[in-house]
């Protein structure tokens, strides 16, 4: 099964990546696409526009500390012609609050339980979103191809983890989030290599946006893939989510990297690619 959509970015200097999807055949609808999130959400609105009724709710955790969520199920669930039916689904009003921030209407977000089964590939450049799902070969590799293997964080917080090296040093643990507008480092491992970051700044994410404060590293390298002079956050939100997953999470990948290259996370195969594009 294949299927390719485009994309559009809202928020100005902290974007947010948004996809056209349906609900219940239905739409489109406005969702984020979220390899942060680890359930699939919508907003209040769009639950009462549908009639779906809550089963129960839950708390949870994201950049922002912990948030309550109704709990329901869709019919169906579609980004182009990748489909899921039935389909778990999380009710929040965090959606409308991160539309305000960005000034787009966000009726949803994509998570972990609607990608697993798929790779997932998305060229900035063109902006579009290819999902992929069973036995298909994998592309011819350019050269400039990185190729990195990841885990999942944990069952309740299955975030993308990779290895990464910041300015030489490390390997240290950090998320590929392409809920994230911009690329964080943990207070602590700020700390560790005296990046100065003295510019109060802001970062929309799952969570909304976040106070924090900008500072630049000299480099970040995934695998094979490395940008220099990157913008940063530096935030105690990492700290949270790190607690949340039972282990350290020193940054996260962001838009501000990930648009320099197109990528691909392909779930089933626990594999990502980066190829450097501009």
């Amino acid at each position: 099964m294949f299927a390719e959509v485009s994309f559009r970015l809202a928020g100005a200097e902290n974007p947010l990546l948004l996809v056209p999807a349906t609900v219940n055949d239905r739409g489109p609808y406005t969702f984020i696409l979220d390899t942060g999130a680890g359930a699939s959400l919508i907003s209040p609105r769009l639950a009462d526009d549908l009639g779906v009724a809550t089963t129960g709710s839950k708390e949870g955790t994201d950049a922002g500390g912990k948030v309550t969520v109704a709990l329901a199920s869709l019919d169906a669930l579609a980004i182009g012609g990748a489909r899921r039916a039935p389909m778990p689904i999380a009710i929040t009003a965090e959606l409308d609050r991160i539309g305000a921030a960005v000034g787009a209407r966000i009726d949803g977000d994509v998570g972990f339980d609607f990608l697993k089964d798929y790779r997932v590939s998305i060229d900035y450049q063109k902006q579009l979103v290819r999902l992929l799902q069973g036995a298909h070969d994998a592309p011819a590799a350019p050269p400039t191809r990185s190729e990195v293997a990841f885990r999942l964080a944990s069952p309740v917080k299955p975030l993308v983890l990779v290895s990464a090296f910041v300015e030489g040093k490390g390997p240290y643990t950090f998320a590929v989030d392409t809920g994230a507008s911009m690329t964080a480092v943990s207070s602590e491992l700020a700390s560790a290599l005296r990046i100065e970051a003295a510019e109060d700044g802001s970062m929309t994410g799952a969570g909304g946006m976040l106070k924090a404060a900008v500072g630049r590293v000299a480099s970040l390298t995934v695998g094979a893939a490395s940008l220099e002079n990157l913008s940063v956050v530096v935030s105690e939100f990492l700290e949270t989510i790190g607690q949340a997953v039972g282990g350290r999470l020193d940054g996260v990948v962001g838009y501000n990297f990930l648009r320099r290259f197109r990528v691909t996370i392909d779930y089933p195969n626990s594999m990502l690619w980066l190829v450097k594009t501009g």
